[in-house]
């Protein structure tokens, strides 16, 4: 498919525009959020926390955590081809104040305002079924995995950005962002890698 000049239609921007306009000013749970962008959106639900996990907002005390196992149960479902996203209670319920909300909102906006214009839709294969099957099954095994990787150094931002890069890719119909997934994946395998020699 040929590729567009301009951002594509469902940028990141809008999506945070939708976000935010959505929720209250009380506390914000998991639930609001999978409420306002609907039980079949696999795809910004998949993006939303991989934008926070590689934002400021992931130092925030148990926000890692509880991202990293909102993508991993998302990308499984969308491997499995789930119609509907199912997430336990205890994950629904998990909430932040309006402040901190925000906060996060405002982290990714300049991040967020310099990608829109780099997406465009094209290499559409690597970004939809059944292309992106594998970028799925390492969207799941790093979240699920993450919390036994963070000894090594850099691992964890390299990883979490390259789940960032699918999801984008993936949202956007941007082939090109998945395969620089890849690139990131192997070179966070080449540092576990370096990691084992040292240790042997």
């Amino acid at each position: 498919m040929t590729a567009h000049t301009a951002p594509a239609p469902d940028n990141l921007t809008r999506l945070l525009d939708r976000i935010e306009a959505e929720t209250g000013d009380g506390a914000v749970s998991v639930r609001d959020v999978l409420g306002i962008l609907g039980p079949r959106a696999f795809t910004p639900m998949l993006l939303v926390p991989s934008l926070v996990l590689v934002s400021p907002a992931s130092a925030i005390p148990g926000v890692p955590s509880l991202l990293s196992m909102l993508v991993g149960l998302v990308a499984l479902q969308m491997l499995l081809g789930h119609d509907r996203i199912w997430l336990p209670r205890i994950l629904l319920d998990r909430a932040l104040d309006a402040d901190r909300f925000g906060r996060v909102l405002r982290a990714l906006r300049g991040p967020v305002a310099r990608v829109d214009p780099l997406i465009n839709e094209r290499l559409t294969w690597f970004a939809d079924k059944p292309g992106n099957l594998p970028a799925l099954v390492i969207c799941a095994t790093i979240s699920f995995f993450m919390p036994l990787i963070e000894f090594v150094p850099f691992l964890t931002s390299i990883l979490a950005s390259a789940i960032a890069l699918f999801a984008t890719g993936m949202f956007a119909r941007d082939g090109l962002l998945v395969l620089l997934g890849y690139t990131l994946v192997a070179g966070g395998a080449a540092l576990v890698v370096e990691a084992v020699q040292a240790v042997v």
